[in-house]
């Protein structure tokens, strides 16, 4: 009997694709902290104050310091404009992330605009095409 496992001893780094629990849980509370920062603050910008914006999603790095926050405003209007009013106030966001979670360094944000509604919809798309 041959055994075809695989081991690689020397491996010096993580699976980046591969998250931690302690990653898991701070990227959802940082989603839960700014979802709601972004229903009861006011930003003082009309892109924020005017849209609907979603947090999809929240991916925080190995260190905890760098979270990439996905984003999309209600039926993907203004885009770029809500991605930048967000960006611009980042540092409202991370005061309010320092004062409701303890950790050694409050991360820093990035907003970005999720693209998997997009994604999915394409492929919804061509699986019509099939049906017919």
């Amino acid at each position: 009997m041959v055994n075809n496992f695989l081991f690689n001893s020397n491996k010096k780094y993580k699976d980046s694709s591969v998250k931690s629990q302690r990653q898991l849980r701070v990227g959802e509370e940082l989603r839960h902290l700014i979802s709601n920062a972004l229903l009861r603050e006011s930003f003082y910008d009309e892109y924020i104050k005017n849209n609907n914006i979603t947090i999809t999603e929240v991916n925080v790095s190995p260190d905890l310091k760098n979270a990439k926050v996905y984003v999309m405003p209600l039926g993907g209007e203004n885009k770029l404009d809500v991605l930048n009013s967000l960006n611009k106030v980042s540092g409202k966001f991370k005061k309010i992330i320092s004062n409701n979670i303890s950790l050694r360094q409050t991360p820093k944000l990035v907003f970005k605009i999720d693209e998997t509604f997009e994604y999915a919809k394409k492929i919804n798309e061509i699986l019509d095409k099939i049906k017919k």
